[in-house]
């Protein structure tokens, strides 16, 4: 048995004892829940910092972050279009491996199963490129409110592993598209930095910045 299928294997075995902790769990492995808490934490950053230099960075913190998840987001979205919609390169390994079914539907009634039941391949999970974009996105830049964002991050990944939709390796995929969208978010915003400040200025004269 591989690493994944043991490590998916002793996470979701953690369900199906406890009715109130899986009710927990499947909130926490919600869609939206997680990214909805993050981007609070996020209006927080925007507009709770008192200090005019820290504030403006941890403005810019925010507007990377937001550009890392919509693009962390976009190359998974690309890439289920050219290998599961388009099916593009069948027989191959990358073909399989985007491709891939669901745990609860992989390994049947083996499974602790405690939430809707997705249709869309397991691979990678969606979910962790947005929230793992956007935390790695704050942590570059702050690694107090970066570091809970992880936490947050890591919960809700480990949340969607426990009510079985996803393996181990499917939050390490979106962790990798996390990675491929902050650097280019990042790059963008050095190749684009009179945009930039067009649009901090923008943003200030309409009272949103400081």
């Amino acid at each position: 048995m591989s690493l994944d299928l043991r490590l998916f294997g002793w996470i979701n075995g953690l369900g199906g004892h406890v009715p109130a902790l899986d009710r927990l769990v499947s909130g926490l492995a919600d869609d939206y829940f997680m990214i909805i808490a993050m981007c609070l934490v996020l209006v927080g950053m925007w507009f709770g910092t008192r200090e005019a230099a820290e504030r403006e960075r941890n403005q810019m913190a925010v507007l990377k972050a937001m550009a890392s998840l919509g693009i962390a987001s976009g190359f998974v979205a690309w890439a289920n279009v050219i290998y599961v919609v388009d099916n593009k390169s069948p027989g191959t390994s990358l073909h399989e491996i985007f491709n891939r079914a669901r745990p609860f539907v992989q390994l049947g009634p083996t499974v602790v199963h405690g939430f809707y039941q997705p249709t869309d391949p397991s691979f990678p999970s969606n979910l962790a490129a947005v929230v793992f974009g956007l935390a790695l996105a704050i942590w570059l830049m702050n690694k107090k409110w970066g570091t809970w964002l992880l936490g947050m991050a890591f919960v809700a990944c480990f949340a969607r592993v426990y009510v079985g939709i996803h393996y181990p390796s499917d939050i390490l995929g979106g962790f990798a598209f996390a990675v491929a969208g902050v650097a280019a978010a990042y790059f963008l915003f050095w190749a684009l930095s009179p945009l930039v400040k067009l649009i901090k200025w923008v943003l200030k004269a309409l009272y949103l910045a400081g």
